[in-house]
């Protein structure tokens, strides 16, 4: 937030400046007078330019407006789809912003003329310009600069996936993780991750880690160096419900990932964490997901566990194992649950059809939700879900078993979806564990977000 801010003062600074030396030259010189500065260095020549920079489309004033302002709209685009995740290009696109604004203004207001008078003298060729111009071309500079650099990250991923085809010749399958942990030499929980991501097919067509590789197959791996892969510290501003030396508890807000994926490198929480923890973060989940505990999906908002260092992540992560850990969520689900609280106790694996979807199956992981009646509501239910077990999508996917869907949830509810939502309406409200540390019971709570306490103000 201090730096929009910051960036928001700059960008009038500039402007007001372009206007006040705009204003000074055009009351105290002469069209097309000239005054030597700076031992000759620079002239200030006052100009009237009907037209863009060396005089092109003079005269030409609405078509220049057109252009000023599509470019002016463009650069928000860019800000909306890029600018918060790079300080970069945040400065670049105010520097452009608040020239456009400038040269803009002198055109509405002086007849689509601009008041030019900054001239060099070494650059005789060199057009007469003024303040505005010099915010813009230094904002396309630093934009251009941004780009490069994206560029050259792209190339640098590029170059870190190293592609592994092979054929397995064994007569017994083995299970897909452990012939990709074997064929790549990496460790089977790297193995598992390159799984999940997507970056291991066998046949042509996306593996799972729990599916088997036969005699015959046709293996590749997409082997990406996760080293290489730089976390960039990213200034993203951090809800943080607690902090110690050991570990924090953040509020996550809806529509943030929590860690860097393939595809996905910045704008997430790891991202934020890195820059606020200066990077002190336990290692035990890798460098992709350092301090990393659990999870919690990208639209799902609320409370999750951040691990410091090593000794945190251990005792935190055994708690989950051992199901002492507290995890209390509230959500909006579809339809009147029949009972004012009771147990889904039903296994959870991938979906044996649609494989980036989990579903309640035979072999699943075990997985038990308890939920409680907060509120009946006209078509839907205002329930509290407190997990005993931590699969993926868990709460979404067996609210949805059951016939009760979460409301916003575009995977598992009706193919009608409720936009306004932006996602499921599902909130991390409640976490509770034992401090690895001090031993000490810690339990903390959230409120609900505005878009939540929103949608159940309509049934009020």
């Amino acid at each position: 937030m201090i730096m929009y801010i910051a960036a928001a003062f700059c960008g009038i600074a500039v402007l007001a400046i372009d206007q006040f030396t705009k204003y000074y030259v055009s009351s105290h010189f002469a069209i097309g007078e000239t005054r030597k500065f700076l031992n000759g260095f620079i002239d200030l020549t006052y100009i009237h330019n009907e037209g863009a920079a060396w005089g092109m489309l003079s005269g030409k004033t609405y078509a220049l407006l057109a252009i000023t302002l599509a470019v002016m709209v463009m650069c928000v685009i860019i800000f909306i789809k890029y600018g918060k995740k790079s300080r970069l290009m945040l400065w670049a696109l105010t520097l452009v912003l608040s020239g456009g604004i400038g040269n803009m203004i002198d055109r509405v207001f002086r007849g689509g003329s601009v008041v030019d008078f900054l001239h060099f003298e070494f650059f005789p060729s060199f057009p007469v310009f003024n303040i505005a111009d010099c915010a813009i071309v230094s904002g396309a500079a630093l934009l251009a600069l941004y780009f490069i650099f994206d560029l050259v990250k792209e190339e640098k991923q590029k170059k870190a996936m190293e592609k592994i085809n092979t054929v397995f010749g064994g007569e017994a399958p083995v299970r897909t993780d452990v012939f990709v942990a074997q064929a790549a030499d990496i460790t089977r929980s790297r193995a598992a991750g390159l799984i999940e991501n997507g970056c291991v097919f066998i046949n042509g067509k996306k593996a799972q880690k729990s599916s088997k590789v036969k005699n015959g197959d046709a293996v590749e791996i997409i082997k990406e160096d996760p080293a290489v892969y730089d976390i960039t510290p990213e200034d993203i501003p951090l809800d943080i419900v607690y902090e110690d030396g050991d570990l924090l508890i953040v509020n996550k807000p809806k529509g943030m990932v929590v860690h860097p994926a393939a595809g996905n490198y910045s704008g997430t929480l790891v991202n934020a964490l890195m820059f606020h923890c200066r990077g002190s973060l336990s290692g035990i989940n890798g460098v992709m997901r350092p301090g990393i505990v659990h999870r919690i999906d990208k639209n799902t908002s609320g409370l999750l566990m951040v691990a410091k260092n090593d000794l945190a992540h251990i005792g935190l992560a055994e708690q989950i194992k051992e199901h002492s850990f507290t995890r209390e969520y509230e959500a909006v689900v579809y339809g009147n649950l029949k009972d004012d609280c009771g147990t889904v106790n039903a296994p959870i694996g991938r979906h044996p059809v649609k494989r980036k979807q989990m579903a309640v199956v035979a072999g699943g992981r075990d997985a038990v939700t308890h939920y409680r009646v907060i509120k009946r509501l006209e078509g839907f239910t205002h329930a509290a879900l407190k997990l005993e077990t931590g699969r993926t999508h868990q709460i979404r996917v067996h609210m949805a078993y059951i016939g009760h869907p979460v409301a916003g949830d575009d995977v598992y509810g009706p193919k009608k979806v409720i936009t306004e939502l932006g996602g499921q309406c599902l909130h991390a409200k409640k976490i509770g564990f034992i401090h690895p540390r001090t031993g000490e019971y810690m339990e903390f709570d959230s409120p609900l977000p505005e878009y939540f306490t929103k949608f159940l103000k309509r049934f009020v």
